[in-house]
């Protein structure tokens, strides 16, 4: 549509109709909320109580997993064989026997492998946009998304993230705008969330979760940590304290917490309503879609959409600006058809909406998703989704692991039943006067003396030692490591091990390669993952930096422009997320050095732009010697001469000398 540009319009901006407020959201925690709505508020909590419930048997699997993974290995309960209505571990039933209950903990091993080949291979998300003249403004988001990393930690979140994922199949994370105290700044906070404390719909299906229809989290904390979230006063901070006074007041508990070791014994207890930890107030996250009618509303004169709740009034004064602006338009002999009207689609939409509930369902804030990419918070993989099914890469070599240590047990059995150095002695071979115990004492002493009478049979003492039969025990462990290998597809070259003599060298590169192919899979999908949480860290970036800011980067390799964040240049930018190879491993590093030093040795490239590109540890410091050293010949060539002057003492025919001549001149001259 065409606009007069003769005519200000800066007025049909000048409206009460809330185009550009947030959405409205409710926090009353001075008032008290009536019997029928916190009656709702615990059918909701039930609710998620369900679901909470619904994925014990995903906790229960992630726990054996864990428990493997740390090797506690011997932890499986089994039926007492000496009373059959009460069950004990497979440990205790092994020291009955009076033996150790010895293992191998090979599952340690390769998921170390799996997140060593993840360190090695590291990735990196960069920012693309749509158009490619906006390249300049994706390497600034780039930038501003790599300095929310570097304030999070995020390479260490990622990689214990990653390893929750290979024990569970789960990966949860959760993306936030909040305060850093360490740092006096608000920015984007990300960090992982334990699959004990999450809850979300058990029917989803599909993978990338557009069937989440509710998803929360358990929360305990201090109750000074709720206040300081949501009290706005005084009778805030009372009103808070009077939901949560049963819980005590113990100062020394309040500010400590409660005493644990460091085990997961009394995490596994946790419990849907009641805190662990006395000293902590119970908190219920919960984001669920709701649907209502909506007005999708653009207005052209300054190029806005918003989408605002449904409301006949609102419909109403919608109506009254058209005709105010119809009327000012025609009076000031604009065409009708040229004449810029709010234009407002009513729709029944679906949307996220958040509550913080306490456990007797009181609300401390609730309302529709504060964040522009309309979501909840939550960034979460689930795999492989099979049939509704999740579970970890340990599950699958849990067997194997077991099997081994049943071997290694049988091996130790076998052992100490065989005979071991035993004295026989024949008993009218003892003399008198000596014990039994003074006969072996007499055996084993260094130089000892036995003067004993032999029997008539002629039997003379002797010592027993037998060799233990395994039975093909050690053939059936050889094919258990195999198979835990060949299952996991963590091979001997992927680990490092030195191959057979006479093996080629092409030939144990390409088994390593073939080997990783097995774990690409849960790899990749992990960086699909990353692509999701990083594309709502993006989003919270354009939304909450509302002012230019320094970016937490270092580094030869990013244009000083691209340090400092802009948000008008990138307010109205089509862009996306992606992951890609990070040039930040050994072997990419050599390759460019590799291709710079040819560059420098055929003359295609200078000293200083190799330096300003190469990875070598002293090229900073070796290029600012390089420049100032030229600046230094520079300068004593020159003189401070004119450049007319300083071509009349130079000899013409020595290109050497005239190159510097004209670096100088050019220098001077842009001086």
């Amino acid at each position: 549509m065409r606009l007069n540009n003769d005519i200000d319009f800066s007025i049909y901006n000048k409206t009460n109709l809330g185009f550009k407020q947030e959405k409205k959201t409710k926090s009353d925690l001075i008032k008290k909320i009536d019997k029928d709505e916190q009656g709702k508020n615990i059918a909701l909590l039930e609710l998620c109580h369900s679901y909470w419930d619904g994925l014990y048997s995903f906790r229960a699997r992630r726990r054996r997993a864990r428990r493997y993974y740390r090797g506690h290995q011997w932890k499986d309960m089994i039926t007492d064989p000496e009373n059959s209505n009460k069950t004990i571990t497979e440990e205790e039933y092994i020291e009955r026997q009076g033996k150790i209950p010895l293992k191998q903990n090979m599952i340690r091993q390769i998921v170390k492998n799996l997140l060593g080949q993840y360190r090695s291979n590291p990735t990196k998300t960069i920012v693309i946009a749509r158009a490619r003249e906006n390249a300049s403004e994706t390497e600034m988001l780039s930038n501003a998304l790599q300095s929310v990393h570097h304030i999070n930690q995020g390479k260490e979140l990622d990689v214990r993230n990653c390893e929750e994922f290979i024990l569970s199949g789960a990966c949860p994370q959760k993306i936030t705008y909040r305060y850093f105290p360490t740092r006096n700044v608000e920015d984007v906070y990300f960090e992982n969330v334990s699959p004990r404390r999450i809850f979300f719909n058990t029917d989803i299906e599909d993978f990338r979760l557009t069937d989440l229809r509710l998803v929360g989290e358990i929360i305990d904390t201090d109750i000074e940590g709720i206040i300081a979230a949501f009290a706005k006063t005084e009778k805030d901070e009372k009103r808070i304290r009077e939901l949560y006074a049963m819980r005590g007041d113990d100062k020394e508990l309040e500010y400590y917490g409660g005493v644990y070791d460091l085990s997961s014994t009394d995490r596994d207890s946790l419990n849907f309503f009641i805190p662990q930890d006395p000293s902590k107030c119970r908190l219920y996250e919960i984001w669920r879609i709701k649907s209502d009618w909506r007005l999708y509303v653009h207005d052209p004169t300054d190029a806005s959409y918003d989408t605002l709740p449904y409301s006949k009034n609102l419909e109403e004064q919608i109506g009254e600006e058209n005709d105010m602006r119809t009327k000012t338009g025609l009076t000031q002999g604009i065409p009708i058809d040229e004449i810029p009207l709010i234009d407002a689609v009513k729709k029944y939409e679906s949307f996220w909406y958040g509550s913080y509930l306490t456990p007797d369902g009181n609300v401390l804030w609730e309302g529709e998703t504060p964040y522009k990419h309309g979501e909840h918070p939550y960034a979460l993989y689930l795999y492989p989704l099979i049939d509704g099914e999740v579970w970890g890469f340990v599950e699958d070599i849990i067997d194997q692991q077991r099997y081994i240590n049943r071997l290694i047990i049988m091996l130790d059995f076998i052992m100490g039943a065989s005979a071991k150095g035993v004295l026989l002695v024949p008993e009218d071979a003892i003399p008198k006067g000596t014990s039994p115990q003074e006969f072996a004492d007499e055996w084993t002493k260094y130089n000892g003396v036995i003067i004993y009478k032999p029997t008539q049979r002629g039997d003379v003492p002797q010592q027993v030692s037998a060799s233990s039969t395994a039975a093909g025990i050690h053939e059936a462990l050889a094919i258990q490591m195999k198979l835990i290998q060949e299952i996991s597809g963590v091979h001997t070259a992927i680990q490092g091990i030195a191959p057979k003599s006479g093996t080629p060298a092409s030939l144990y590169a390409q088994e390593a390669q073939n080997a990783t192919l097995n774990s690409m899979d849960y790899l990749q999908t992990y960086s699909n993952f990353k692509a999701v949480r990083d594309n709502k860290i993006l989003k919270l970036i354009l939304q909450y930096y509302n002012e230019e800011r320094h970016l937490l980067i270092s580094g030869s390799s990013y244009d000083e422009e691209a340090k400092l964040y802009d948000p008008s240049k990138v307010q109205d930018i089509d862009f996306e997320a992606v992951i890609t190879q990070s040039m930040d491993t050994p072997v990419y590093r050599q390759l460019i050095d590799d291709t710079l030093m040819k560059l420098l040795e055929a003359a295609q490239i200078d000293i200083e732009m190799f330096l300003e590109h190469t990875s070598l540890p002293f090229a900073d410091k070796l290029l600012d010697a390089v420049k100032k050293r030229k600046q230094e010949m520079i300068n004593n060539q020159a003189g401070g001469l004119s450049p007319e002057l300083m071509q009349e003492g130079v000899d013409q025919t020595n290109p050497q000398a005239m190159a510097l001549l004209n670096q100088a001149t050019g220098i001077q001259q842009a001086a």
